[in-house]
């Protein structure tokens, strides 16, 4: 029989799978009507540029992996771009190029522009003037205090995940307006940042062990699920030899 523990692991393998399997169909998906629309628009141009199908093939998995993470609004503006631009079909280099301008079209920075300033502003989020109000929203979604506690290695790739889904909303039509009035989320954020090393001062704790003895500040003040969390962390302090008390 299996313990609970490894059902639950194959659980998570097996979903982790089969997203994958569908991000890996989509992808395909996506060669395929980008090779379409070449073949549409260069017409011999195109096919003579693959003249067996192992060509192709092989031309479809280098493509597959160039355009990784992009989306079909963003694939078709950088077509259309495409057969504006150049009389024969373009090369992964020059295609990854107008998608590139697609950004500059819609007022955006490149993911890994918008990264930089994601981190450069990851303290005060709304009282900084943004670029474009894509990379707020991606850094809302990330987490501030998670850009701001963990490694580039972790946060680099979330972010650019988050980011790359919100320019398709913005290529898609949608209005990202900036929020004007901070968010609760926000001052429990703020109130993390100035308790964590506080704290961390004061035991020699971790920020890792110290974030979560902080946890309950993410609550809502006032609740008894606050009061709660917050009481166990005060005992936990004390089985550490540690006479804190905690902010409510």
């Amino acid at each position: 029989m299996h313990s609970p523990t490894s059902t639950t692991q194959t659980g998570n393998g097996q979903e982790s799978l089969n997203q994958g399997d569908s991000q890996e169909q989509q992808n395909r998906i996506l060669v395929n009507m980008l090779f379409a629309r070449f073949k549409a628009i260069y017409t011999h141009k195109f096919a003579s540029a693959y003249s067996t199908p192992d060509e192709v093939k092989l031309a479809k998995r280098e493509w597959s992996i160039a355009i990784k993470g992009f989306q079909e609004p963003l694939l078709a503006y950088a077509v259309e771009r495409a057969k504006e631009t150049y009389a024969w079909p373009p090369t992964i280099s020059e295609f990854l190029n107008l998608i590139n301008t697609a950004y500059k079209v819609y007022g955006l920075i490149n993911p890994r522009n918008a990264y930089m300033e994601a981190c450069r502003c990851r303290m005060n989020p709304l009282e900084f003037r943004w670029s474009h109000p894509a990379i707020y929203f991606a850094g809302s979604k990330v987490g501030w205090y998670f850009l701001r506690t963990e490694e580039e290695s972790k946060t680099w790739p979330v972010f650019e995940k988050a980011y790359l889904e919100q320019v398709q909303a913005v290529i898609s039509g949608k209005l990202l307006t900036l929020p004007k009035v901070q968010q609760i989320e926000n001052k429990q954020e703020d109130l993390l940042v100035t308790l964590i090393p506080k704290l961390v001062k004061e035991t020699g704790l971790s920020e890792s062990k110290a974030a979560a003895l902080l946890y309950y500040t993410k609550k809502t003040v006032g609740t008894s699920v606050r009061a709660s969390y917050r009481m166990k962390s005060i005992t936990e302090l004390e089985s550490l030899g540690f006479d804190i008390d905690l902010p409510s």
